[in-house]
């Protein structure tokens, strides 16, 4: 077993990398992960400066160029006229763009990586001009002292809670996101599938998780982008573990299905597969998606 510390994540990152295989997504774009290397006993990487790497090198936009049709679908749906949401992990804004253009709400985009925030300005000027949009970045304390029973719909798309390490910390963050919503508001999330996931990282961590030094459902991994390895950690739900840590944070579920069939990539790079993902999506369970698209009440 390595030394736990900052210095053996570093050796285990580079074993990592040392070990890699590639593989292609279906939109061309060369994807690095594990290929059983043992993840560090302790501490996992710092997903800002990881996401300022994945979105500043163009990948994240280049994977994930459009909203999964599913999940804006209820999104809109859920979102009053003149309502007020909040996203929350926006990223590069493949959710607040359609919501503000989709509808008359005004709102908060959310992100702690100062480029993903950069470019929001950027690309949402507009919105921020009209007095529309308010892009944050600051400490989520202050978030919930300013917004306390502000929103009618906040917004967790792809995953945002599972670059969140530690069950205490996704519990703590989904109880200030409840915190920040209207009583009769709605929680829009999705969370990856363990059953569909990072198999071979799962491997990988399994001495780990024995350990202590991951919890059940963690995994590491790396991207491979034109500035370099991108280290990543990820936590993988079961449908039962959702609800439970949902449960925890006040929320009861309204709905649970699946977010997509295929990866997300695949549906949100190609149209075609996208509708036909979407009509798949119908006839299969939640626990059978690619990952679950969760509706929950505060």
């Amino acid at each position: 077993m390595a030394s736990s510390g900052p210095g053996a994540v570093r050796k285990v990152f580079a074993l990592r990398r040392a070990q890699r295989r590639n593989v292609i997504s279906p939109c061309g774009i060369s994807d690095t992960v594990a290929a059983g290397a043992s993840a560090p006993k302790a501490g996992t990487p710092d997903m800002s400066n990881s996401y300022d790497t994945y979105i500043s090198s163009g990948l994240y936009d280049r994977r994930y160029p459009a909203p999964n049709r599913r999940t804006l679908r209820r999104i809109l749906g859920l979102m009053p006229a003149e309502g007020r949401f909040m996203d929350f992990g926006a990223g590069t804004g493949r959710y607040t763009l359609p919501l503000l253009e989709n509808t008359g709400a005004t709102g908060v985009a959310y992100d702690v990586c100062p480029t993903a925030c950069r470019m929001l300005t950027e690309r949402l000027r507009r919105f921020i001009g009209n007095g529309r949009l308010d892009v944050r970045n600051g400490d989520l304390n202050e978030m919930v002292a300013g917004f306390r029973r502000g929103f009618d719909l906040a917004l967790l798309a792809f995953g945002v809670v599972a670059h969140v390490a530690g069950r205490r910390e996704r519990v703590k963050l989904l109880g200030s996101i409840r915190e920040m919503l209207k009583p009769e508001g709605a929680l829009v999330l999705s969370l990856p599938n363990a059953r569909r996931r990072f198999h071979a990282e799962q491997r990988a961590a399994a001495p780990l998780v024995r350990d202590g030094a991951l919890e059940p459902g963690d995994v590491l991994y790396v991207r491979r982008s034109d500035a370099g390895s991108i280290e990543m950690y990820y936590h993988l739900f079961s449908p039962a573990e959702a609800r439970t840590e949902l449960s925890n944070a006040g929320f009861s579920i309204a709905s649970m299905e699946p977010e997509s069939f295929l990866p997300e990539t695949a549906v949100v790079t190609n149209s075609l597969l996208g509708r036909l993902d979407d009509l798949a999506c119908e006839a299969v369970p939640a626990a059978s998606g690619y990952g679950f698209l969760i509706v929950a009440r505060p």
